[in-house]
């Protein structure tokens, strides 16, 4: 059962002991539960298998709960194809569609490094605000991105200050480089000059994960 069986056998012994943190199991262990998509009615079972045969308490049952809807919004919004904000896609869904890619390649016998790259924009590290501030320089920045790559192009934020297209070769020239970087240049919320470089793919999927993992740093 792993964690979420621990947390749940910690939550039994906290009921049957009389400790006073029998709440904050209960939330460890609806949160536990979300986060390993376990569904919200296994965790009210195993609620009610703790307090049997009493009914279980009203507070430990409400933060199990509300632990599970937290914790399950989170892993949604994690496991999304894209951010609900600025419409980018999220890492999981550009590596899902870096995989689509080299499956392809390999298809059709030939090399997704030969026929797709990665256009990468850096902001400058100054002024990154507070959360609002950066959420309306990352819609400035995608829509930037989106007037530059208006294809089926995957557009993804990597980090705060770090984004990404996945467009095909011949689509990151120097023109569309360079049109990028003016345009990045004129937007307000940039505040500097972009740093921005092609990223050639590894020749195999699997190096795919450390040059992702060497971008969202």
């Amino acid at each position: 059962m792993g964690d979420q069986g621990t947390h749940v056998e910690l939550l039994r012994d906290a009921v049957r002991g009389g400790t006073s943190d029998v709440v904050r199991v209960a939330h460890e262990v609806g949160a536990s539960a979300a986060q390993t998509g376990v569904p919200l009615h296994e965790v009210m079972d195993h609620v009610e298998r703790a307090y049997a045969p009493r009914p279980p308490d009203f507070e430990a049952t409400r933060a199990a709960a509300l632990a599970w809807a937290d914790a399950a919004l989170v892993r949604h919004a994690d496991a999304s194809c894209h951010d609900p904000l600025t419409s980018l896609a999220t890492v999981p869904h550009l590596r899902s569609r870096l995989d689509e890619t080299y499956r392809g390649a390999d298809r059709d016998g030939g090399r997704a490094c030969d026929t797709h790259v990665l256009v990468v924009v850096e902001l400058p590290a100054g002024g990154l605000g507070n959360e609002i501030e950066l959420a309306l320089r990352a819609l400035d920045v995608a829509d930037v991105l989106r007037t530059v790559f208006t294809g089926d192009e995957t557009v993804v934020q990597l980090t705060v200050r770090r984004f990404a297209v996945l467009a095909g070769r011949e689509r990151a020239d120097d023109v569309t480089v360079g049109l990028l970087g003016l345009l990045l240049d004129r937007t307000p919320a940039v505040a500097g000059q972009a740093r921005l470089w092609v990223e050639r793919l590894p020749a195999s999927a699997d190096g795919v994960a450390p040059v992702l993992a060497g971008l969202c740093r």
